[in-house]
């Protein structure tokens, strides 16, 4: 069963001995934590939302496994995808970086559910009101596994675009992140691959400038992901990159609770009405 109620997600939502939103699904913990996202004069221009899922029994799964896996049913794979959203951005909009960009990972596999939703009145716009945070601030970056429906795909990201949302191609270069996937979506922003600036340090230099090449051409911006040492960091700078991302700039981890809510969090758990008191765009 897909999740698709407001009952549905918040029985699944609580909150942490460190005051974070964290959900709750069949034997899963989720949690998230934030990694920046820098401009070219290191300012922070927004944080990209990553979730950590703890089995209760086996430990740590990697995210990466347990959605690029075919033995994860598919429903679970979306509500676990659904609700990591939820949680981050609950999380995000009680933070200090939360007039910023917030980055949120798609399954391609969920653009058909978004084809089918109105935007507008859907769940997701509801809590970006309620919580006074514009769509445009939310980039959905699009991750590099293959969608069932290219065409739906592009339909739904067409639709989050008609209605604001910023687009990004994610790990461009790899698997579905590919040319063509970009051109049909035509992203605000394409984050390229860790696997061609390493390819660039080791003087293999045109996957990495074609890359570049194709989002000038298209007028999408770029951030170049997995910086992890000064040398790398140097020769991105040289190149007409947009952002950088890597964990030599910052690691990921949980933001820190600025703001909080006028009436008790777990009230506000079920209230889409409840705002931010001292909350600023």
């Amino acid at each position: 069963m897909i999740l698709s109620t407001k009952q549905q997600f918040v029985d699944c939502l609580s909150i942490n001995e460190n005051l974070q939103y964290v959900a709750t699904y069949k034997d899963l913990e989720l949690t998230s934590v934030f990694q920046p996202i820098f401009d070219r004069n290191d300012q922070i221009i927004g944080v990209e939302a990553l979730v950590r899922i703890q089995h209760m029994s086996e430990g740590t799964v990697r995210p990466d496994h347990f959605f690029h896996s075919d033995c994860t049913n598919f429903d679970d794979k979306i509500n676990v995808e659904r609700l990591s959203r939820v949680i981050h951005i609950r999380n995000f909009a009680r933070s200090k970086y939360r007039h910023l960009q917030l980055f949120l990972n798609v399954l391609p596999s969920a653009g058909e559910y978004l084809a089918l939703e109105s935007i507008d009145s859907s769940l997701l716009s509801q809590r970006l009101k309620a919580l006074r945070l514009d769509n445009s601030q939310i980039v959905m970056e699009v991750i590099e596994l293959e969608a069932s429906c290219e065409d739906g795909l592009r339909r739904s990201m067409d639709k989050l675009a008609e209605n604001q949302f910023q687009i990004a191609v994610d790990d461009y270069g790899v698997n579905a992140s590919t040319q063509q996937r970009v051109e049909q979506l035509n992203p605000d922003i394409i984050k390229i691959d860790r696997s061609l600036m390493l390819s660039y340090m080791s003087q293999d230099r045109s996957p990495l400038l074609s890359s570049v090449e194709l989002a000038r051409r298209l007028g999408a911006k770029t951030v170049v992901e997995g910086i992890e040492t000064q040398d790398q960091l140097d020769a991105m700078r040289n190149l007409d990159i947009d952002m950088f991302q890597g964990y030599f700039l910052a690691m990921p981890k949980p933001l820190q609770v600025v703001f909080q809510h006028q009436t008790n969090d777990f009230e506000a758990l079920g209230d889409p009405s409840i705002v931010y008191a001292n909350s600023k765009h």
